[in-house]
Parts: structure tokens; sequence; C-alpha cells
């Protein structure tokens, strides 16, 4: 049983309170615009009122309710790796750079760079194309661009790459 008022008759009460102090302030001083200013006055006061009363806000207990482990484990690491690849793709630091990489291979997440593979569209992202003459480099990756993640074999993203393409005579 909730213990704070309800927000129906408290909204009556400030209206009316609010006309009150309006009235007042008009025959008080005798101007309308000072009861006009305490017409207002009462109405947003009321208004911030009714705002902490409102029902479908939560009580305040002081503590934070409790998050199941299992609930959130998947959540935070997943929002955690993707932080990381994110931060990977745009620092500039090569320190930096091979540091998060070895973070992300502690938990099981690692680069996709597949340099001199065969092009599969369901795996690589084509970026680009290189012009070659050699009929046997024609549809395998040059170089890659931005390189991909997979987390326990799963693609997270797939790497863009440079695929070679026969030459146009």
């Amino acid at each position: 049983m909730s213990s704070r008022p309800s927000a129906v008759p408290a909204i009556g009460v400030s209206a009316f309170l609010a006309l009150l102090t309006g009235a007042g302030s008009y025959l008080a001083s005798g101007q309308p615009l000072v009861g006009l200013i305490g017409l207002v006055g009462a109405l947003v006061s009321g208004a911030a009122v009714l705002i902490l009363l409102r029902e479908d806000r939560p009580a305040a207990t002081g503590a934070p309710e409790p998050v199941p482990a299992a609930a959130t484990d998947g959540q935070d690491r997943s929002s955690l790796v993707q932080t990381c690849i994110y931060v990977r793709d745009r620092v500039t630091s090569a320190a930096l750079a091979t540091r998060l990489d070895q973070a992300l291979a502690q938990v099981g997440v690692r680069t996709v760079e597949p340099t001199g593979e065969r092009f599969d569209p369901s795996h690589h992202e084509a970026g680009g194309a290189l012009p070659t003459t050699d009929e046997t480099l024609v549809g395998t990756i040059a170089a890659v661009e931005a390189p991909g993640y997979a987390d326990h074999g799963v693609l997270l993203r797939p790497p863009v790459v440079t695929v070679y393409q026969r030459r146009q005579a």
C-alpha cells in the first residue's frame, strides 16, 4: 500500500490555492499584475509538488534494486567488447592498439585479417578493388582496410578488404 496521496485531489487543491494566492495578491496590492504574478507562481509551485507526487515513479528506498548477475553478464561483456573494438578502430597509438588487441584476445575476441585468402562475401566486406594481370590473384584479398573481429569463432564484424580484380584490357 502506497503512503503517497493521490494526484487527483492534489491537482484540485493546488489550483484552488493558486487562485486564492492570486486573488489575495491582487486585493492586497490593488495591482492586477501583482495578482497575476502570484497566481502564476502558485501554479508553478503546485505543479512542482504534483511532479513529486507522481504515482508512476517507484518510491525511493535508499538502496538500488539488485539486478540478477546472470541477466547482465552477457550484456555487459558484449558492451565492453563492442566499446573496445570501437576504440581500437580509432586509436592512433600503435602501443594502445596492440594493448587493446591483447585485451580482446584474452577474452576470446580475435582480429580477422584475411590478406591472401579467397574473397568470401559471407565473411568479408569489399571496400575496394585492385586491378591485376595475374590470373591466380583474381578474387583474392590484396589488403585489409579495416580488420574484422570474431568472438570465439562467431563473426562480430566482417573485415573490410581490397580484392584483386582482373584488369580490363
